[in-house]
């Protein structure tokens, strides 16, 4: 579904230049669950922006079902860690917005708002502007504006960063839910290695900038998956002593301290 190739991303227009990716490849099937994690700074945002078409590669090339990526693309979903709503919108109309945008009349479109909302737990919420929502409300109507028009790739650059601990393991519960239905091909980024093994079926570990792929890991944990208990299972426990020990290996002096 998604292919990347070569590709390299350097930031050429500040006084010094900076290699922010260098060689990097990788190949996602259709319908596949894959996140990446890495050391800040590693280029692991700037590749979802090549992907999604507001950018592009230095050289290399990223490919969608055999199609080259040459700007933004309807069939790419990107959700941002910041919900960046429209304040003077209603929650029905910011979910329903894409809809509208792709012509969809006002009756049609709300009513698919409304089953959406309905189904992340908003229901009542439809008139409510951001303001009136928590944290983890306004991620939720993020989320389902996106898919709400069912692109076949959706990019997530740490949706859930911002949020309390118990609201991330709530709408981590949540997406996998909608996925297993939906089956959109995902790539994922995320700094919490809990996180990154517990929704994936791969996990792709970056290298400190300039960013390549170190290694790609194969989640064998079975699904559906209790997102709230995976932690306790053998089989999370190794890949995680796994990928933290490379990731050690990547950060500075300070961060490899033991947590």
């Amino acid at each position: 579904m998604l292919q990347i190739e070569g590709v390299k991303k350097l930031f050429d227009t500040g006084a010094k230049p900076v290699l922010a990716l260098e060689a990097v490849d990788l190949t996602i099937e259709r319908g596949e669950f894959v996140t990446i994690v890495g050391p800040s700074g590693c280029g692991k945002s700037s590749l979802l922006t090549l992907i999604s078409g507001l950018g592009f590669p230095s050289s290399g090339r990223i490919r969608i079902d055999g199609r080259e990526i040459s700007g933004t693309d309807r069939e790419v979903g990107f959700i941002t860690q910041q919900d960046n709503l429209f304040p003077w919108r209603t929650t029905i109309d910011n979910v329903s917005l894409p809809l509208e945008l792709a012509g969809v009349g006002r009756a049609e479109r709300h009513r698919e708002a409304q089953r959406w909302l309905k189904r992340v737990g908003l229901e009542g919420f439809e008139h409510a502007f951001p303001h009136q929502l928590s944290g983890g409300m306004r991620q939720r109507v993020n989320i389902v504006r996106t898919l709400i028009y069912e692109p076949p790739v959706i990019l997530m650059d740490e949706p859930f960063g911002p949020l309390d601990a118990q609201t991330r393991l709530t709408l981590q519960a949540l997406l996998l839910s909608i996925w297993e239905t939906q089956r959109s091909t995902v790539l994922f980024v995320t700094h919490d290695l809990t996180e990154a093994i517990g929704l994936a079926d791969r996990v792709v570990l970056m290298s400190a900038r300039p960013g390549r792929i170190v290694r790609v890991d194969p989640v064998t944990i079975p699904r559906p998956r209790d997102i709230f208990y995976i932690h306790d299972l053998p089989e999370f426990r190794r890949l995680y002593d796994a990928l933290w020990n490379e990731l050690a290996v990547q950060l500075d002096d300070f961060t490899r301290l033991k947590h």
